[in-house]
């Protein structure tokens, strides 16, 4: 029996635009992470240390989840989807090929996927969960910045278990990167339109103590629902922006930023809280 290739287990996972979202969400980050190794030998000499943290920090929204937010088997296509794609980029973890090798026998279990992937699975498990992978030679390159969300936008941005709410002013160019003003709230869930309608917008301190409008444009977020479960749409076309009045002119037009990035932003920003 031959071995599948990495692109054809995933595809035997039935899950087209959760591996599409993890792939591009790992070229993403190592393509940065990369380009930062060139000036820094300890991040080229571990680059897992510098990928996992911020990819599960997004990850975990799913692969955290209860059953009201992610079904199990999601779950369970989510772990396995992850453990693939780590071993093409080079990357070994053990926690996660542990769970992805028992969420391909709960899949199995379940007859959640077709008897081809059941009849592989001792080869898929002994490729990609159980031999080191081949070092990344090269940078993958950075994804696209489409986006489905649109103006009038306002979504929840879940980050380690606290809930952000956001306002989708307007795309940074054609149905790309949208850009996000936060509301000036903090929920231990997802937040419904009545909880912000009197929020005002959450500015940024800078250094002389001034706290102005902050616009992000953020590349990668882009479906909508967000296969990683981190970005939920709360409702559309919403008129009216946060109240940011209060706030001090903002600094050019808007930061450019990108999913992980905004983990480093919301931390910055929300810091006080």
């Amino acid at each position: 029996m031959t071995t599948p290739t990495h692109a054809q287990a995933l595809k035997k996972l039935a899950a087209d635009i959760l591996v599409q979202t993890l792939d591009e969400d790992l070229s993403r980050l190592l393509t940065v992470t990369m380009a930062r190794a060139r000036h820094d030998p300890a991040i080229s000499a571990d680059l897992a240390a510098h990928v996992l943290p911020c990819l599960l920090r997004r990850w975990n929204c799913v692969l955290q989840a209860g059953d009201d937010a992610a079904s199990p088997l999601y779950r369970h296509k989510a772990a396995v989807a992850l453990a693939i794609l780590l071993h093409r980029y080079g990357i070994a973890d053990a926690a996660i090929a542990a769970r992805a090798d028992a969420g391909i026998d709960a899949l199995n279990d379940a007859v959640a996927l077709s008897d081809d992937f059941h009849r592989k699975t001792n080869d898929i498990k002994t490729a990609f969960l159980r031999t080191p992978p081949a070092p990344l030679k090269r940078a993958p390159g950075l994804p696209d910045s489409l986006t489905f969300h649109r103006a009038g936008d306002v979504v929840s941005y879940q980050l380690d278990g606290r809930h952000y709410a956001a306002y989708v002013h307007r795309c940074a160019s054609t149905n790309q990167s949208p850009v996000i003003e936060f509301y000036d709230a903090v929920f231990d869930h997802v937040p419904t339109i009545e909880e912000l309608r009197d929020k005002p917008a959450r500015g940024r301190r800078f250094n002389d103590g001034s706290v102005r409008i902050e616009h992000l444009s953020v590349a990668g977020m882009k479906f909508m629902p967000d296969p990683a479960g981190q970005v939920v749409l709360v409702k559309a076309c919403v008129e009216t922006p946060p109240d940011n009045s209060r706030l001090g002119k903002r600094v050019g037009l808007h930061v450019v930023s990108d999913i992980f990035d905004l983990q480093e932003s919301v931390d910055g920003m929300f810091a006080a809280d």
